[in-house]
């Protein structure tokens, strides 16, 4: 039975087992205390978490979560926690190992699924999460913007009509105020000419008076 102190210790680590979207087991045999520091340095930037951890209290850890990693839990183990990038952890692991050569990838979990050292170097080429969300923003973007595109041109279109209908409208209005002069200038003469039709059925008849 684990000590009470152990039990805090294995339950600090099933939470962070728990949590993880990535996990990568490291061996750090060969590099110095100030090294280590470094590292953690390194890694707390990137929001990622590294801890060394005893291979027992590993294996109980593993067995209550229930993920396969018994591979990994040989010699000395230190363990690159990524909660928010499954990917992030490999990337830097496999930058450190080729930094220090003392440095070695044991294998890893990516979203749960046991990583062989072997396949972490191909996993650390994997777009990052800020990556993902970068080119899914970008493929989400483009559709509105044609769409606000379209619509802007619609409404263009739509401006240069409505004002081509006023202005037709403008021009009919005109129209009818020039027709009463015209009809008033083609009325005058009938006028005149009727006049000297009575005046001279007038005269007419003063003659056969």
């Amino acid at each position: 039975m684990p000590t009470p102190k152990k039990e805090q210790e294995l339950a600090l680590l099933e939470e962070k087992f728990q949590r993880s979207k990535g996990l990568v087991f490291t061996d750090f045999r060969g590099l110095s205390a100030q090294e280590m520091v470094e590292l953690r340095r390194l890694f707390r930037k990137r929001d990622l978490e590294y801890r060394v951890v005893k291979n027992t209290l590993a294996r109980l850890a593993a067995a209550r979560t229930g993920l396969e990693i018994e591979q990994f839990l040989v010699g000395p183990t230190g363990v690159l926690f990524g909660f928010s990038d499954a990917v992030l952890p490999f990337k830097l692991a496999t930058e450190v190992a080729r930094r220090y050569k003392q440095y070695a990838i044991k294998g890893g979990l990516l979203e749960g699924q046991v990583v062989e050292a072997a396949e972490a170097a191909r996993i650390a080429t994997l777009p990052s999460r800020e990556v993902l969300l970068a080119r899914l923003a970008f493929v989400l973007q483009a559709p509105i913007q044609r769409l606000a595109t379209d619509l802007s041109a619609i409404i263009r279109r739509l401006a240069i009509a409505l004002d081509a209908v006023r202005k037709k409208r403008e021009e009919s209005e005109a129209q009818p105020t020039a027709a009463p002069a015209a009809q008033a200038e083609a009325v005058e003469p009938v006028a005149e000419s009727s006049e000297e039709s009575e005046q001279q059925e007038i005269a007419e008849n003063k003659e056969e008076g």
